[in-house]
């Protein structure tokens, strides 16, 4: 019997060791690749794009919102990511329509938090807004622009027209209520032409639908026809124009400079109070807390002054009042 090569069996044995070692290995590191791969694949997102789509999303099986876009990119049931989005969100709750359009946007619907960027306009019942961003809270109806805001819209009751530039908003105009702050800038035109048109700035204001009121504060300048007044704050009541109620309440180092035209010519007159009260339709305004009106070298001053736009009357209701004329010394 022939007894096979030694050196040969141990070449075999090794070549069969190393094998059963490199099986024995691989078996036992891919039950862990496959769970790892698993695991990697379930945490991505999973995403889908279309392209030149119509969207809608329903709740409780009434259509909620609905829009079109160049194209979306959605993530499940949580995310739609929108390029050039135009639609209308319907809130049937309060029987009102909002309608949007902006450059980008995108939806989350468990939140019902919509969020545009780039161009944005968002238009409801009581106006339009223009922002760089715009975000909408539809539960809590609730809109927050930043960047070149702008709103333009009619006063539901005056119908008044009314626009106002700021950096910031926020707005429920379900409420019928909504604050700019950061350089605030606009105007009011009467609903009636002839009526004039009154331009103002300040720091913030307030806007209240249902009470036809624009609130403003810090750095207030208000300017119509013939005066500019500047002052800390300001109330626009904007229902009181024809009406013999104040018109406007201001507030906090009140000035009032106006140009008149006289038979001596153009003279400019000049009031300062800690309080003034105007009243639209009797073209007067009524100064409290040490006033004072200054024209030319007259000065007058007293407990309660009232001044008439247009004309250089001047009342002193009070009796006490002080009343003191500059004139230069004659010469020697």
């Amino acid at each position: 019997m022939r007894i096979p090569d030694l050196k040969s069996i141990i070449v075999i044995a090794l070549y069969l060791a190393l094998n059963t070692f490199i099986i024995c290995a691989s078996l036992n590191i891919r039950p862990d690749a496959d769970t790892r791969a698993v695991k990697a694949k379930a945490l991505a997102p999973e995403y889908t794009e279309i392209s030149q789509l119509e969207y809608f999303h329903v709740k409780n099986a009434v259509p909620q919102m609905s829009l079109s876009a160049e194209r979306m990119r959605s993530q499940g049931e949580e995310l739609a990511e929108f390029d050039y989005p135009r639609g209308v969100y319907n809130l049937s709750a309060q029987n009102r329509t909002l309608k949007y359009s902006a450059d980008r946007g995108h939806y989350k619907k468990a939140k019902e938090l919509l969020t545009l960027v780039g161009a944005v306009k968002v238009r409801s019942d009581e106006g339009t807004y223009v922002a760089d961003r715009v975000s909408y809270n539809f539960k809590k109806d609730l809109v927050l622009g930043k960047g070149n805001v702008r709103f333009d819209g009619e006063d539901p009751r005056t119908r008044d027209y009314l626009t106002v530039a700021s950096e910031r908003m926020r707005a429920n105009p379900g409420l019928k209520l909504s604050k700019f702050t950061g350089n605030v800038s606009g105007s009011l035109q009467r609903r009636k032409k002839y009526e004039g048109k009154l331009t103002f700035a300040s720091r913030e204001l307030q806007l209240d639908g249902n009470e036809s009121l624009a609130q403003l504060v810090g750095d207030v300048r208000l300017k119509r026809e013939s005066y500019d007044i500047t002052a800390g704050k300001a109330d626009v009541f904007l229902e009181n124009f024809n009406k013999r109620f104040k018109y406007f309440v201001l507030n906090d180092d009140v000035k009032v400079v106006e140009k008149l035209q006289t038979p001596e010519g153009v003279q400019v007159r000049k009031a300062f109070a800690e309080r003034l009260e105007g009243f639209g339709q009797e073209q007067k305004m009524l100064l409290t807390g040490a006033p004072r009106v200054e024209m030319g070298e007259d000065v007058i001053k007293g407990y309660r002054i009232t001044i008439r736009e247009n004309t250089d009357l001047v009342e002193v209701d009070d009796a006490m009042s002080d009343v003191q004329v500059k004139r230069e010394k004659a010469k020697d």
